[in-house]
């Protein structure tokens, strides 16, 4: 009886290790590939970025490069009647994003849709509110598709990084030490 035990846990354990060194690997060849590496939004962030944004029930809220899908997540629990929508291309991320969505959606009741595409070639015309977390060189890539396609009034709200040729209207200063990720939000308006 103790040896199948013992061989049930040993077969657990090989299972459980092989999942974490897949997940390695597609989170390492996503980051390679991209100019967006997934880097996490810390939690102790998520309480500003609702506060920057005013959404309500008619809003569409986009997060471009959603990753694990934190702020879609968070942002759903204050107001289940808008649309959130994450866009991911790097596949480990993208399936963490979509896990986390079933859950949320089975347990909050709100319908998250995310999506594998490139931010680039999504439509972003029904867009109310964008949240970034991309470094500069992406969004000034970037500026020129959503001055085209976004609706005058959509707001936009990037953790640690601006835009080189637009001024946001609002920087908030999230008090954070200078050896953590994610010190400002910029706030544009479109």
């Amino acid at each position: 009886m103790i040896n199948l035990l013992s061989l049930v846990l040993e077969f657990v354990a090989l299972i459980i290790f092989l999942i974490v060194f897949i997940s390695f690997i597609l989170w390492s060849i996503g980051n390679l590939k991209s100019d967006v590496p997934f880097v996490t939004c810390s939690k102790g962030v998520l309480k500003n970025i609702k506060e920057a944004f005013s959404i309500n029930d008619d809003s569409v809220v986009y997060d471009l490069g959603c990753g694990d899908g934190r702020v879609l997540f968070y942002l759903s629990r204050f107001n289940k009647n808008a649309k959130y929508i994450g866009v991911e291309t790097s596949l480990f991320p993208f399936l963490l994003s979509k896990i986390g969505s079933f859950i949320n959606n089975k347990k909050e009741g709100v319908g998250i849709e995310v999506i594998k595409n490139d931010f680039f070639k999504q439509d972003l015309s029904n867009a109310t509110h964008i949240f970034v977390y991309l470094f500069p060189h992406v969004m000034d890539q970037l500026l020129p598709k959503l001055e085209s396609e976004l609706k005058k009034g959509t707001v936009l709200v990037s953790l640690s990084f601006q835009f080189k040729e637009k001024k946001a209207i609002h920087e908030i200063d999230l008090k954070r030490n200078k050896y953590q990720l994610g010190r400002k939000l910029y706030v544009y308006q479109f």
